[in-house]
Formats: C-alpha cells, sequence, structure tokens
C-alpha cells in the first residue's frame, strides 16, 4: 500500500520525501488493533481517538508513546484538539446499527449516524485531508437495505473528494489470511483523495494463508483447572454441551452455547467472539478432563 501511495500520487505530496514515514490517525480506535496493523506496517500513529474508558487503559498499556484523546467523537476536532494532518486516516466505526445480528436500524441509530463524523472531520482538515481512508465494518452494510446503506457511504466520501465504489469494498476473513484459528469476516473500505491520485482502483489481497491452525498455541488444553472453570453437572447448560461433546481422535473442539442450543465448532476453530459474551453467547473448550466440560 505505501509503494501504491508514492505510484499513483498527482502532486507529488507523498513523493516528495519518500525517506519519511507516513502518518496515520485512529478514530474509534479502541485497544488499537488497526494501529498494530499500520505500525507493523511501517507507519507512525499521529493521533488515536476513542470514547470507551476500559479500552482506552489497554490502548495505553498497548501503546504508551501514542497520542490518544479520550473523548466522544462528536465532540473531537481538528482544530480544537489540534489534530495533525495524517496520510491514512482509519475507523472501525460502530457495526451495531448495521449488522445482520442487529436490529438493522442502519443510519436511524444513533451509533450508525457516528459515521457521519468521520466525515465532518475529514471535511475540516480541508486542504490538508487525508489521501486515503481506511475503514472496517460488518460485512452486511454493503447488501442491508438494499444497497441504501452502502450507497450513501459512497455519496458522502465521494462529496468529500474521495474515489470510492463498489469495487473498494471487500469482505476479508481473518482466517483466510493469517494462521490464527479464528473465523471473523469483516467488511473493509478503502477510499482515496481525488487531489492524490489518478483513480480508485485498489487490490485487496487475493492470497490465502496455508499455514496450520493450531488453536492449542491460544488456549491452554491440558491440565486441571480451578473449580470454577467447570460447571456443575445439574447445570442445564452443562447437559446441553455434553450431548453434543465430540472429541474422537483426540481433536480439540470449542462449543458455542447460542441461547436455546450448542453449536459444535469445527476443529482448530474459533467462532467470533461476541459483544454479549458470558449473557446469552458463550463458547465453551472441551478439553477432555475431569467433567469434560469447561467454559
Amino acid at each position: 500500500m505505501i509503494e501504491d501511495m508514492h505510484s499513483k500520487s498527482k502532486r507529488g505530496a507523498l513523493t516528495s520525501n519518500k525517506m519519511r514515514k507516513l502518518k496515520v490517525g485512529a478514530l474509534f480506535s479502541g485497544i488499537g488493533g488497526f494501529c498494530l496493523a499500520f505500525e507493523t506496517a511501517g507507519f507512525d500513529t499521529a493521533w488515536a481517538c476513542e470514547i470507551d474508558p476500559y479500552a482506552c487503559a489497554v490502548y495505553r498499556r498497548n501503546f504508551p508513546a501514542n497520542r490518544l484523546l479520550q473523548k466522544d467523537v462528536r465532540e473531537l476536532s481538528v482544530r480544537g484538539d489540534r489534530l495533525e494532518p495524517v496520510d491514512v486516516l482509519h475507523a472501525g466505526f460502530p457495526c451495531q446499527s448495521f449488522s445482520q445480528a442487529g436490529a438493522r436500524s442502519g443510519f436511524e441509530d444513533e451509533r450508525g449516524r457516528l459515521f457521519f463524523e468521520i466525515i465532518r472531520i475529514v471535511n475540516e482538515f480541508k486542504s490538508q485531508k487525508p489521501p486515503v481512508l481506511v475503514f472496517e465494518n460488518a460485512p452486511y452494510l454493503k447488501m442491508g437495505e438494499g444497497g441504501v446503506w452502502f450507497a450513501e457511504i459512497a455519496r458522502q466520501l465521494q462529496q468529500a473528494g474521495y474515489w470510492f465504489r463498489e469495487s473498494n469494498a471487500k469482505e476479508l476473513d481473518l482466517f483466510d489470511l493469517t494462521p490464527i484459528p479464528q473465523k471473523r469476516s469483516r467488511l473493509f473500505m478503502v477510499a482515496w483523495s481525488q487531489d492524490h491520485f489518478r483513480d480508485g482502483r485498489f487490490e485487496f489481497p487475493g492470497d490465502t494463508c496455508d499455514l496450520p491452525k493450531q488453536i492449542s498455541k491460544f488456549i491452554d488444553f491440558e491440565g486441571e483447572k480451578d473449580d470454577w472453570y467447570y460447571l456443575p453437572e445439574e447445570n442445564r447448560y452443562f447437559k446441553m454441551i455434553t450431548g453434543q461433546k465430540n472429541d474422537r481422535g483426540n481433536v480439540r473442539h470449542l462449543y458455542q452455547l447460542r441461547k436455546y442450543f450448542v453449536r459444535l465448532k469445527e476443529p482448530n476453530v474459533c467462532p467470533t467472539l461476541t459483544a454479549n459474551m458470558g449473557v446469552a453467547d458463550i463458547t465453551y473448550l472441551s478439553y477432555g478432563t475431569r467433567r469434560g466440560c469447561e467454559s
């Protein structure tokens, strides 16, 4: 992507000093997953914004040198918060209103309308708008409301001066691209400034990762655990899970409790961890020890 930014530049703003490190800004930064990816790719994080105090605490621990603004994005401003112009602005804006699993309220939901805050902040940079925007959200955003949500996002980006069309968005799954044994499909969107690039073409990664998925690298399946790990045998969830238990051939599985049924996951596969885990959607591990099920 860095090479692409240099090669397609119109005005030379990104090529005047190829030796400098490109800078990114982060909205809805969470604990810093996007920031970690960009910094691993060689970018510097100029600033980040996040409202959740717990996410901010983790972010500060992960990135103590980064400038983090702990505030509501609706109160953030380029001038008031002295936001440094950046080469890339990335944002994993709230997905609850665009998720297929939710109420699908789209922009009628207050959280869905937070997308427009991104556009506001981008416009506040005026002539120093970020050359590249990178967003992440739920895959259903692209088809929800018959495509109206995605069309509105495209319209907003185009009006702000960016190349963006349907080919600039693609659903990618972590499971396909990395050795991480978790299935998590997300929609990624990339927009290019019309002031810096000749067109908006972008080629998403197409290669898949052939490395083996080993869930045992992330979960300790061996040995006895403390008592609080185990469900009592009289517990109805214990009975539901043991009824699905299948560890033939010493293969490790995860069992996902979805309100009224148990879903046996494929060997060495972890499902997406949802926000309501521990309430009505709980993943259980089959360790094959003692009572046979652990939460």
